[in-house]
C-alpha cells in the first residue's frame, strides 16, 4: 500500500507547536499511516527534538516529494526561519506570526505541487499573526487565500466520535440569520456526509440544529427554521441522504451521544464549539477544513503560550489529526487528494 504524504506545519514557534511535532513524529502508528514532513524552521525544530528527548535525526530536505519515508529521521522544508537565539518561548511577537505564516503558505505551495495528500497545521497565535500585518480572521480563511480559488471551503470537526459542520463560522452573531440560507444548510449537509463517508462512519445520520429557542416554536420565536431549515432537510432526504431536524439545540448533543445522529450540521460557532470543547476534555479531537484543492487537518487547542517549551505539552491531539489527515487524504476524491 502506498502511504500519502502529509506535510505538517511547524506553527508559531514560541508555542507548543514544534515540541508536539517532536513527538508526534516518534509515533509509531503515524509512521505507519503515512510519510511525515515538516514545514518549518530546521534550527527549532532541533532544539524542539532535544527538549522532548527524541532520537530522531532532523535532515533538511528541498522538497516533500519522496521524503518522510525514513522513521529515524524528521525531514525538515525549511520555510518561517529565525535569527539563531531570536526565538523567546510564549511571547507575542510579529516575528512569530511571520514566521507561522510562511509555514503555512509554503505548506500549501507544497500541496499546490502535488508533492502532498494533506496538510496538518499545528497551532498559530491570531494576534501575532496580525502583528505581523496578516489580517485573516482565522486559519480557515488563511489557508483558503493562500490557495487562491473558490469560496467553497468550510469546517468539519470531530471529537469523541461525533462528526460536526456549522453553516457559518466566525462571523458577528448580529449577521448569523442572514447567512443561512437553504442553498447553504444543504451544502454543509453535503460536505459532512461526505467525509463522513470517507471516514467510515456507520450508521451515517446527520441531526440538523435549529437556529430559534425550542426549533421557534412553529414561528412564534422566529422563522427560519420554516423557511429555510426545514426546506434544506426535506431537500436533502429527497436527495437520499439520512437527514433528521431542525432539533432544538439544547438537545442536539445530548440526542447525538444517545445515537440518534453521527453528524451534527449547528448553525454556528458556538452553537457546535461548546458541546465539542466539552468532550474534547476527555478524547482528542481534530478539526477538517475541506472544500480546498487539498484537505487541511487541525487541532482544536491553541499555542497554549504558558506551558510552551518546557516539554510538557501533549500531544494526543495532533497524533489524531495526523492519522485522520491520512485517512480523509486517501479516501475522499474529487477534492485535491493526492498520493505522495
Amino acid at each position: 500500500m502506498v502511504k500519502p504524504t502529509i506535510a505538517i506545519t511547524m506553527g508559531d514557534p514560541a508555542g507548543i507547536g514544534p515540541e508536539i511535532v517532536a513527538r508526534v513524529l516518534g509515533e509509531t502508528e503515524v509512521r505507519a499511516c503515512c510519510n511525515p514532513v515538516v514545514i518549518g524552521d530546521p534550527k527549532i525544530l532541533a532544539r524542539a527534538v532535544e527538549l522532548v528527548g527524541s532520537r530522531l535525526s532532523i535532515v533538511t530536505v528541498p522538497t516533500a516529494a519522496g521524503a518522510g519515508t525514513n522513521p529515524s529521521t524528521l525531514d525538515v522544508v525549511s520555510a518561517g526561519e529565525l535569527p539563531d537565539e531570536a526565538l523567546m518561548p510564549g511571547t507575542l511577537d510579529a516575528r512569530w506570526g511571520k514566521s507561522a505564516a510562511a509555514c503555512c503558505s509554503r505548506a500549501v505551495e507544497i500541496a499546490k505541487a502535488g508533492e502532498v495528500s494533506a496538510i496538518v497545521s499545528t497551532p498559530f497565535n491570531k494576534e501575532a499573526f496580525h502583528m505581523a500585518g496578516i489580517m485573516a480572521t482565522d486559519d480557515i480563511i488563511y489557508f483558503h487565500q493562500c490557495f487562491g480559488g473558490p469560496d467553497h471551503a468550510y469546517m468539519v470537526g470531530e471529537v469523541a466520535g461525533l462528526w460536526v459542520t456549522t453553516v457559518t463560522f466566525h462571523v458577528p452573531f448580529r449577521s448569523i440569520a442572514d447567512l443561512i440560507t437553504v442553498k447553504a444548510v444543504l451544502e454543509k449537509i453535503h460536505g459532512l456526509h461526505k467525509v463522513m463517508q470517507a471516514a467510515k462512519v456507520n450508521p451515517l445520520r446527520i441531526g440538523v440544529a435549529a437556529l430559534n429557542v425550542h426549533s421557534g416554536e412553529g414561528g412564534l420565536f422566529g422563522r427560519e427554521e420554516i423557511d429555510v431549515i426545514e426546506p434544506a432537510i426535506k431537500m436533502a432526504n429527497a436527495e437520499g441522504y439520512d437527514v433528521a431536524g431542525p432539533v432544538p439545540p439544547d438537545s442536539l448533543f445530548l440526542n447525538a451521544l444517545q445515537g440518534d445522529y453521527a453528524g451534527l450540521v449547528c448553525m454556528y460557532h458556538d452553537q457546535a464549539n461548546i458541546g465539542r470543547k466539552i468532550l474534547g476534555r476527555e478524547r482528542p479531537g481534530v478539526t477538517l477544513y475541506m472544500g480546498m484543492p487539498t484537505p487541511v487537518v487541525t487541532v482544536p487547542h491553541g499555542t497554549a503560550y504558558d506551558i510552551a517549551w518546557k516539554g510538557v505539552a501533549k500531544h494526543a491531539m495532533l497524533t489524531r489529526a495526523v492519522t485522520m489527515a491520512a485517512e480523509i487524504a486517501k479516501d475522499i476524491s474529487g477534492e485535491g487528494s493526492r498520493q505522495g
